[in-house]
């Protein structure tokens, strides 16, 4: 009888790289997800101890308060880490990070009573940022990611109330 092997699956269907798109509204902990991910499930699976350190200066910033962190999609880490999932199946990972759909009461995106504007690779001219953020977001799922993962929260990790991230959450469903 034959065994499935998902780990086999995924590295075969994958080429053995395997990239996380993390997407949520802003302040919703995506980038703290990140790290502690790195910390628990790849960096101790790392053996080449140059690359680890490498990662680890690598992982993004977190913070508590209203202020945006992200300001624009970032792989984590730089170059992907060849990680062991099973005896003969290693696989290289990365996640990928960004900014996220804009909630209310989130802070810097606005500047002098106005939203700030941007310049990104996808276009000529500046744009406002929520815009420039929602186009990252959507590239980070639909361009780039192998797996999907949508972070959400209840509120209770941050300043903002549960109801600042609802029309953002239902925006990203939609997508």
């Amino acid at each position: 009888m034959d065994t499935f092997d998902l780990y086999k699956d995924i590295q075969c269907r994958t080429n053995g790289e395997i990239y996380l798109g993390v997407v949520g509204p802003v302040r919703s902990g995506k980038s703290t997800f990140i790290k502690r991910f790195m910390d628990v499930l790849v960096l101790p699976k790392m053996t080449d101890e140059h690359a680890k350190e490498r990662t680890v200066d690598e992982l993004p910033q977190s913070a508590s308060g209203k202020s945006i962190m992200t300001t624009e999609p970032k792989f984590v880490p730089k170059e992907a880490a060849e990680i062991q999932l099973a005896k003969d199946v290693s696989v290289l990972v990365r996640l990928i990070d960004c900014v996220g759909y804009m909630v209310e009461g989130a802070a810097g995106y606005m500047e002098n009573g106005a939203e700030r504007l941007v310049k990104t690779p996808w276009n000529e001219k500046e744009i406002p940022f929520t815009k420039a953020a929602e186009i990252g977001t959507k590239k980070v799922i639909h361009d780039h990611s192998t797996i999907g993962i949508v972070v959400t929260t209840d509120g209770s990790i941050g300043e903002l109330p549960r109801n600042s991230y609802r029309a953002a959450e239902k925006k990203r469903s939609r997508s």
